[in-house]
């Protein structure tokens, strides 16, 4: 028995030895021997360093954003305003109208930082005229505009608006049926701030989205000369526009 485990022991000790790099000579009790060495000045394998794959070098890194103000875009916005106007028939210039108004916009955004539109709207206005016993007037104006929007933070969704256009308006007054108005060119700048409430739950990896923030802005009616009848609006409001992503 001795013999069989003897004869066991060393066929696989022999067996181990081979498959490591290491030659057995002669039987049982031999030394075992190495392998060929290497020849002078050959030179020497160097050891293969794997780069871990671009993926899994930047998978710790967050993702990202992608832009809010993008695409295509469907707006609405709803003002307050403080109207000021000079007509040539009526006495308009000592306090401004308090009224409302309200824009209706579309447009495409053709850069990350710059987008175009069409913007069609109107305000009206109401005042007292202290000099003649507080009778009432009433303002009301409209216009179409083409807009261009700036965005120079898109990070931070905040965009600069400026528009050139064509409109007019009017203004009457109680116990008076003539009209006095005033029409030309407009133009409007813009400022607004958006959020987006919804767009990192509903289009985590896709742009646009409903976008939702207040807007300051003037709209002006300039004088065609010096003392002609003219307007400035200014407004303050919430605007809400959906992007539809590129």
């Amino acid at each position: 028995m001795r013999g069989v485990a003897a004869a066991l022991f060393s066929g696989c000790l022999v067996s181990t030895l081979t498959s490591s790099g290491v030659a057995w000579a002669g039987t049982a009790g031999a030394e075992p021997v190495a392998g060929p060495a290497p020849k002078p000045g050959a030179a020497r394998a160097e050891p293969v360093v794997t780069q871990p794959r671009a993926r899994e070098r930047g998978a710790w890194r967050r993702p990202p954003i992608p832009p809010r103000i993008d695409g295509t875009y469907l707006g609405l916005a709803l003002y307050g305003t403080a109207s000021y106007a000079r007509v040539s028939k009526l006495d308009t210039t000592a306090s401004p109208f308090a009224g409302f108004g309200g824009v209706a916009r579309v447009g495409q955004m053709v850069l990350p930082w710059l987008g175009f539109g069409l913007v069609i709207g109107g305000a009206s206005g109401v005042r007292s005229e202290r000099s003649q016993d507080g009778v009432r007037q009433r303002l009301g104006l409209g216009g179409l505009l083409v807009e261009t929007t700036f965005v120079p933070l898109p990070r931070y969704h905040w965009s600069m608006r400026a528009g050139f256009g064509f409109g007019g308006g009017a203004v009457r007054q109680a116990g008076v049926d003539a009209r006095s108005g005033f029409g030309g060119a407009l133009f409007s700048l813009a400022t607004r701030y958006e959020l987006f409430p919804f767009a990192k739950r509903r289009r985590p990896n896709r742009g646009g989205g409903f976008g939702v923030g207040p807007e300051l802005g003037w709209i002006g009616a300039t004088p065609a000369a010096r003392g002609r009848p003219m307007a400035h609006v200014f407004v303050l409001g919430l605007s809400m526009t959906i992007y539809l992503g590129s």
